[in-house]
């Protein structure tokens, strides 16, 4: 029996053993989406490529890219400082991405993709989520995941809206998400169904597998203790063929390498409260799709291991039902990280998503 369990009742590591095998299970069979899948496709907006990504050069290319990028901080609720960095286009009417990412991101994790969006022509926003990245933290441990209250998540991404976005002239304005950042971006378009003109979900943590929210009402007196199995930043010791993340060697390295240069961007695991809110917004966005008025588009990968693929296709029956405009891929092939991905599920995705967004 584990250190941690002696002299603990042996019922307890008899359910915690049992609810271990449950969660196994539930993972594998809620991995079929019934969604249109992505065909291999050319590489038609120029996308970074993972050869490209292995030569010195390039690398430096994108870090220099980077870093011209106009960065700072604003108050978001609570008094919680929220770092940002723009990359506005000359052409000032330019259209722009704001993209909301997933839990433990930052900016940092995102340079290729800020790369290629501003390449494309895209004046390009992002900030760090409250609790990660280069914005404030709520608890003593800076590598626990907490939120306080989730719609300050949403706060935030307004206040930043409508403090930057829109003192520049953009003709158009989209929404990219990852993971945990499209929690945060479908709860905003039912808040604001008018602020842009489309938006596009990859990987979308709009639920867990099945018995992580019935298992966290019982769990919840530990707010401010990791969940089980979470812990400090660790993400540099998993070997690449163990990552749920991406099947890039190259892009999984420069996660690596991003955090490793940003330490204080660093995030562990999420604490009990962080998934007890999650799941309280599952059910206020399954309630309120009715408000959703900007078109969108969702990418569910085929190798899921993170969020719920059931949940993406429950999120798209529902929306289709109520006469939503939207659409869904399954990307074959793909883990979690769609925007870092192997080249082709990478490709395929954001081909798509430029398509979604010159359509609107």
């Amino acid at each position: 029996m584990p250190k941690y369990f002696k002299n603990k009742p042996v019922f307890i590591y008899i359910k915690l053993t049992y609810f271990s095998l449950l969660v196994s299970v539930l993972v594998i069979i809620s991995c079929t989406v019934n969604f249109s899948t992505l065909q291999k496709e050319s590489n038609l907006y120029h996308l970074s490529t993972e050869a490209q990504l292995n030569t010195k050069s390039y690398s430096e290319k994108i870090e220099h890219f980077y870093n011209t990028g106009q960065e700072g901080y604003f108050t978001g609720k609570s008094e919680i400082q929220i770092y940002y960095k723009t990359y506005i286009q000359n052409k000032k009417d330019s259209p722009a991405i704001l993209i909301s990412s997933g839990r433990a991101e930052a900016a940092v994790k995102y340079k290729e993709l800020i790369f290629d969006l501003y390449n494309n022509g895209y004046s390009v926003y992002i900030h760090d989520h409250r609790g990660q990245g280069l914005s404030g933290r709520m608890t003593k441990d800076p590598h626990m995941g907490y939120i306080d209250t989730f719609q300050f998540y949403i706060d935030d991404m307004k206040h930043f809206y409508d403090t930057m976005l829109l003192k520049t002239n953009h003709k158009k304005k989209y929404l990219l998400s990852h993971s945990m950042g499209g929690t945060i971006a479908m709860t905003y378009l039912e808040q604001n169904p008018n602020d842009f003109n489309a938006a596009a979900f990859g990987s979308p943590m709009l639920g867990f597998i099945s018995s992580t929210c019935k298992a966290i009402k019982y769990l919840t007196r530990k707010e401010l203790k990791y969940a089980v199995g979470m812990g400090r930043y660790r993400l540099d010791k998993i070997p690449f063929e163990l990552n749920k993340l991406t099947g890039s060697e190259v892009r999984f390295t420069r996660i690596i390498e991003g955090f490793a240069k940003d330490t204080l961007a660093k995030l562990g695991g999420s604490s009990y409260r962080w998934v007890g809110r999650s799941c309280e917004q599952f059910d206020y966005i399954n309630e309120n799709i009715s408000h959703i008025e900007t078109p969108f588009i969702l990418f569910s990968s085929e190798d899921e291991s993170v969020v719920s693929t059931k949940a993406h296709q429950a999120f798209i029956e529902e929306a289709r039902k109520l006469d939503k405009t939207c659409k869904a891929f399954l990307v074959e092939n793909a883990k979690h990280e769609l925007f870092i991905e192997k080249d082709e599920q990478r490709i395929e995705t954001l081909n798509q998503v430029f398509n979604y967004f010159k359509t609107y």
